[in-house]
């Protein structure tokens, strides 16, 4: 009854926000542009800082430079075959972006911070960092100039700019050159992080609530969405399956890290999908892929909770 209820203690806010999310978009009490204000705010204010202070104060060890090694040409295949499988049978010019990256800014991290708390963000932040090198490129050529869309050299230039690759590179150099230690020194250092701690506080609960308010699950094409499904799980358990193993070679791997690798391959593909698309049916395959993913990942999470509790 005890594991029961720390389980409970874990699942059920999470749950419970995106329901919030769900009901909040279904009774109009949120706008689709107050939605989107609370996710602008979120991912270029609080998650930014979460992630500099993980890095910032994270412990590195190889088999974080050995996962983020490994997720750069797993990723890579999964995007190739996108590419493929666009000309073949799947017509969707967004589709890549699905198999390019994971959905670790809007719902991986945030996951990962209710079982191992913000000190341990890095670990997935480390995979965030890692993908991007695959998925900034396939951005830019999705969102080539085709006239409505912006040019690569702008989209690679915003992606550049990003808060989130900024602030996390930013904590990786001051942690790995030793600034952090020097700035401790000085009684700069904890004053960086308590402002950066408290900026990072209601990074989970506010993501959530976006997932739940952008859930959207149609009818059209259910067949395909289906099928890309079911492709995003192959290619993704097979990933999971040969981080895990390249791991074992270390003895001394931390558990947080294997958590972080099993979490890191249940997310969805990237959300922004959706946002690539050039047309409504493109969206709506897109949306639909995202959301039944989301769902999966989401009963994956309580196994890990359950687990780990």
């Amino acid at each position: 009854m005890e594991s029961l209820v720390k389980v409970l203690e874990i699942i059920m806010p999470i749950f419970v926000t995106i329901l919030l999310g769900v009901l909040a978009k279904k009774k109009n009490v949120f706008t689709e542009e107050a939605n989107k204000g609370l996710q602008k705010f979120v991912m270029t204010f609080c998650l930014p800082c979460v992630l500099f202070n993980s890095c910032l104060t994270g412990n590195f060890g190889m088999e974080s430079i050995a996962a983020m090694v490994l997720v750069i040409p797993l990723m890579l295949l999964s995007s190739l075959w996108a590419f493929r499988a666009r000309k073949k049978k799947y017509p969707y010019h967004n589709l890549p972006q699905l198999f390019s990256s994971q959905e670790t800014g809007m719902l991986g991290i945030p996951l990962f911070i209710t079982l191992f708390g913000t000190a341990h963000a890095f670990r997935m932040g480390v995979l965030d960092v890692a993908q991007g090198i695959v998925a900034i490129p396939i951005i830019a050529i999705l969102s080539a100039d085709t006239g409505k869309n912006p040019s690569v050299g702008y989209v690679v230039k915003k992606v550049f700019q990003s808060p989130l690759l900024l602030m996390s590179i930013l904590g990786l150099v001051l942690n790995m050159t030793g600034a952090i230690q020097i700035l401790n020194d000085i009684g700069i250092g904890g004053i960086i992080t308590e402002v950066t701690g408290f900026i990072s506080q209601p990074v989970s609960a506010v993501i959530l609530f976006c997932v739940g308010y952008n859930f959207s699950l149609g009818k059209e094409n259910y067949k395909h969405v289906l099928e890309i499904c079911a492709w995003h799980l192959l290619f993704l358990v097979v990933f999971c399956a040969i981080i895990q193993a390249v791991l074992c070679i270390d003895p001394m791997v931390d558990a947080e890290t294997r958590w972080a690798i099993l979490l890191y391959c249940a997310l969805p593909g990237s959300y922004l999908a959706a946002g690539l698309a050039r047309t409504k049916e493109e969206s709506t395959v897109a949306a639909n892929v995202s959301s039944i993913l989301t769902v999966i990942c989401l009963l994956i999470f309580c196994v890990i909770a359950m687990i780990v509790a």
